[in-house]
């Protein structure tokens, strides 16, 4: 009896120091993104990373999600509405430095890597797509863009420079007719292989793409992505020649793949 007895407390203490270290492991990796809250409707944390203090979170409520990034002094908020297709996005007219957006894409990574270490990307909250195209979608802007507030509503914007195709798919291994303008107003067009050059097409950054999540293939996202290639230069492949093809891209990024724009 007593020797059945102690097999059940070794038994017992076995369970509770597994679980335990279980806890401690997932405390562990909240940490390196500095998670503080991670829920369905709502996913907030903060760090120092890369010589910045930064601070994301995004809330839910009845499909309208509110993200607020803060890196430093800087903020940079939007609002999405999915069932309208409702965005707007407004940084209050701030300039991100080179080193600011590596931030947004460094914080970025280490989120995907976080909530896809088990190496699935189907299986995420809405809160968290948001959250992680907003920082891509932020940290591709041209060399010294102003963070003006864009307001997309389905087909209707209030951007008034440039011509915005909607959320129109595209498929890779296809040519498309990359349309764009400079500073000046002069308008090119040139047909493109998609993702014949650097995955040119594709609403994001890296080639293939710095997060785990997947990305869309969109109109947009080609026209902007040629003329960075065209008019940017060596040097600075997004300049201001660009920035209202970037803009024009932002329901691209959110939509795009919701859309079915997975090349």
């Amino acid at each position: 009896m007593k020797i059945q007895f102690k097999f059940l407390v070794n038994i017992f203490l076995f369970l509770f120091l597994l679980n335990s270290c279980d806890n401690q492991e997932d405390s562990n990796n909240d940490e390196t993104i500095g998670l503080e809250i991670h829920q369905e409707d709502q996913l907030e944390g903060k760090k120092e990373l890369n010589g910045f203090q930064i601070a994301y979170k995004v809330v839910e409520k009845s499909n309208y999600y509110t993200v607020k990034v803060a890196i430093n002094d800087v903020r940079l908020v939007a609002s999405i509405d999915y069932d309208t297709e409702f965005i707007e996005i407004d940084g209050k007219n701030v300039v991100l430095s080179s080193k600011e957006k590596e931030t947004l894409l460094m914080i970025g990574e280490e989120i995907s890597a976080y909530l896809f270490k088990d190496g699935s990307v189907d299986d995420f909250t809405m809160a968290e797509f948001t959250l992680l195209k907003l920082l891509e979608y932020w940290a591709k802007s041209p060399s010294n863009y102003s963070y003006e507030k864009i307001v997309f509503k389905g087909n209707q914007t209030n951007l008034v420079k440039g011509n915005d195709d909607g959320i129109t798919c595209i498929r890779k291994n296809t040519y498309v007719t990359a349309v764009y303008d400079d500073n000046e107003g002069q308008i090119y067009r040139d047909r493109e292989l998609v993702n014949g050059d650097r995955c040119l097409g594709r609403c994001g950054s890296g080639c293939p793409g710095v997060f785990s999540i997947a990305s869309a293939w969109t109109k947009d996202c080609l026209d902007h992505d040629q003329c960075g290639r065209v008019l940017g230069g060596s040097t600075n492949p997004f300049d201001r020649n660009c920035g209202d093809e970037y803009a024009q891209a932002a329901d691209d990024f959110l939509f795009g793949v919701l859309r079915g724009c997975r090349g």
